[in-house]
């Protein structure tokens, strides 16, 4: 396992996601009743953009950096923004919360989350990162196995969210696999599933898979900064949301155009797919 996120936190991908995310977390907290999140590839929760990973690489810089003063971004942006702004009370963009450290944030007293990691060290730093309380639960295991495991949650409701490190050349296959098999588990959960965009016919083919096994309703989300290409840098990503909330269709058509433009390389753009 040689993937470290550190060394890309906060580029375009992060943006992307993490903007969803935490539309999906709100639309969650909008009910009274509690939720349970079951973040399978959690990474280490928080990464310092000042530290060695990120300085050598500093994907960031073209991503939430670009972002972090912009006057009136949309409003699904402004909340990722907001979000990010919590962990940098200074307002100095130093810290990047990880997908687990935002759901932690989002969570009430009776919400839960379950956060896999299988990879030691990434493990340890998580365990550091987020607070030691009876609703979060961290799990060093695979997290295609807590798939399986941890669902479906005690709460009834819930989001799970996928991003894996897609270091197999199969993995997107994996994924794909993995969660036509939790939909079996839990039906009516919602599904944040974040990939990269290498491959269009494979994207293509994954979505199909899901299509078959029994999702109801499905949101893709792609968004390049410039052409990607299957063997190049990552310039693109897609997420595909299975049973999205309420609302985060215009939202994201109002947030992906200003993306594509704000975080640009060269040749940008966007899709919104629903099915």
């Amino acid at each position: 396992m040689n993937y470290r996120h550190a060394f890309h936190v906060g580029n375009h991908a992060d943006v992307l996601k993490h903007a969803s995310l935490l539309f999906c977390l709100d639309a969650l907290r909008r009910k009274p009743t509690p939720f349970a999140v079951l973040d399978t590839h959690a990474g280490r929760g928080l990464y310092d953009l000042t530290g060695e990973e990120a300085q050598r690489s500093p994907e960031w810089r073209d991503g939430v950096g670009r972002l972090w003063n912009w006057p009136e971004p949309p409003p699904l942006v402004a909340q990722y923004l907001e979000a990010v702004r919590a962990f940098n009370a200074d307002g100095e963009l130093r810290t990047y919360p990880g997908s687990p450290a935002l759901i932690t944030s989002a969570l009430r007293p009776d919400d839960a989350l379950a956060a896999c990691e299988l990879h030691p060290e990434e493990y340890s730093a998580l365990r550091r990162a987020l607070p030691r309380v009876a609703n979060v639960q961290l799990h060093a295991r695979d997290g295609y196995e807590s798939l399986a495991a941890l669902l479906p949650p005690a709460q009834k409701r819930g989001l799970v969210v996928i991003d894996p490190p897609y270091e197999k050349p199969d993995e997107l296959a994996t994924s794909a696999q993995a969660i036509t098999r939790a939909l079996k588990r839990f039906g009516h959960g919602s599904y944040l599933w974040w990939r990269p965009m290498k491959s269009e016919s494979a994207l293509n083919a994954a979505d199909a898979e899901i299509h078959a096994h029994g999702a109801r309703e499905t949101l893709r989300a792609d968004l390049w900064t410039a052409a990607p290409t299957p063997e190049g840098k990552l310039v693109g990503s897609s997420i595909l949301l299975i049973n999205p909330p309420y609302g985060i269709e215009p939202a994201l058509r109002e947030a992906l155009p200003f993306l594509a433009d704000a975080l640009t390389k060269g040749q940008s753009g966007w899709a919104l797919r629903q099915h």
